[in-house]
């Protein structure tokens, strides 16, 4: 009779000890908050949140009791204004997090039982402190967990068409290690779109990879004509960009930031500004202001803005013309920015590359 009630015993605990590990949980203690309730919900690729449950908080502290392992994948747990995000692959139980109220939105707090939300957590507070780049961790998302290469790449950045190599990269080692989560198919889908959107931009322009680049010749702010052709034997990124162009100028810290790391190793710029007056406008001036004192208020603002953005290459051409000028045709160009890298022989190397400009041009050089 006491080797039955032994063996009732063990398989008691048993039991308890199984449930215990069907039974996962995510508790939580953050400071200086007075909010009443902690939300639970599943990040998609697309950044939208599906609601799995609400706990109450007591005194900062919650804790979610779920019935089941949660899906390998992104998640959210959302108290009042401020969230914490989430990495996990559906094993690690229980999962604690803690930390100060107000520093959540610095990703300034600490996760334990989840290693890929740790290093998720510590991947975007290195970047707001500036002690790593954008460019950095999205690169290292081509080796390593492919959940936390999918988690890092889609919140730190948008879906690029030119980047659907790596979503297909990430889609193929999702399926691999995670064969029941929705994320592959998910990835698998927004590679094959991109892939397709990709492929659309780049038969808008005429001039193809792999053709000679048409020769350029404009003037500098100067007056001095400069050739495109006469950088040959650079690597030359051909930027099509203007003073009143507000994406331009945002982009311009990156290219300067490439310029600057490259232009040593044979990388350059030749920026094609579409400042000036078209005919339209200039067909609209009366009065007391001519055509050519307007011009020279519009070139005032070209060479203002080369200063300001620190464009500290010296080919900057023009023809002062906006939409009017001929280059734009030659390599259809229909908005702006617009990019090209053409390789040391003078060939197309790539099609509007802002997204991967660095990756690019370490290709070439």
């Amino acid at each position: 009779m006491r080797i039955t009630f032994g063996l009732l015993a063990l398989f008691l605990i048993g039991i308890t000890s199984c449930k215990q590990s069907t039974s996962p949980s995510i508790e939580g203690t953050i400071l200086n908050t007075t909010e009443t309730k902690a939300f639970l919900a599943r990040k998609n690729l697309n950044s939208t949140l599906e609601s799995i449950m609400d706990v109450a908080v007591n005194k900062g502290k919650f804790e979610f009791q779920l019935e089941e392992p949660l899906e390998a994948g992104m998640y959210r747990i959302r108290i009042g204004s401020r969230g914490v995000d989430l990495v996990l692959n559906g094993k690690e139980w229980p999962v604690s997090i803690s930390g100060d109220f107000n520093d959540l939105n610095k990703y300034n707090y600490s996760v334990t039982g989840s290693e890929l939300s740790e290093k998720y957590r510590s991947a975007f507070n290195s970047v707001i402190n500036r002690e790593s780049t954008v460019e950095e961790l999205i690169k290292s998302t081509t080796s390593g967990d492919p959940l936390l290469g999918t988690a890092l790449k889609m919140n730190m950045s948008p879906v690029n068409p030119a980047e659907h190599a790596l979503y297909t990269n990430l889609a193929q080692r999702l399926a691999k290690d995670y064969p029941n989560s929705s994320l592959a198919t998910n990835m698998e889908d927004i590679a094959n779109k991109s892939k397709k959107q990709y492929e659309r931009e780049q038969n808008k322009y005429p001039v193809k990879v792999g053709q000679p680049a048409p020769d350029i010749a404009l003037q500098d702010p100067n007056g001095v004509e400069m050739k495109l052709s006469d950088l040959k034997g650079k690597v030359v990124l051909l930027d099509f960009w203007a003073s009143w162009c507000g994406p331009c100028r945002r982009a311009n810290p990156h290219v300067v930031d490439v310029y600057n790391r490259y232009k040593d190793e044979g990388f350059t710029v030749y920026s094609v500004s579409l400042d000036g007056l078209d005919a339209r406008t200039k067909s609209r001036l009366k009065g007391s202001e001519t055509v050519h004192q307007r011009l020279i208020k519009e070139k005032q603002k070209w060479k203002d803005a080369i200063a300001a953005d620190n464009l500290v290459w010296d080919t900057h051409v023009s023809e002062l013309k906006k939409w009017d000028t001929k280059i734009t045709n030659d390599y259809g160009v229909r908005s702006i920015p617009t990019t090209f890298l053409i390789d040391r022989n003078g060939n197309i190397a790539a099609l509007n590359p802002r997204n991967n400009l660095e990756e690019q041009v370490k290709k070439f050089i």
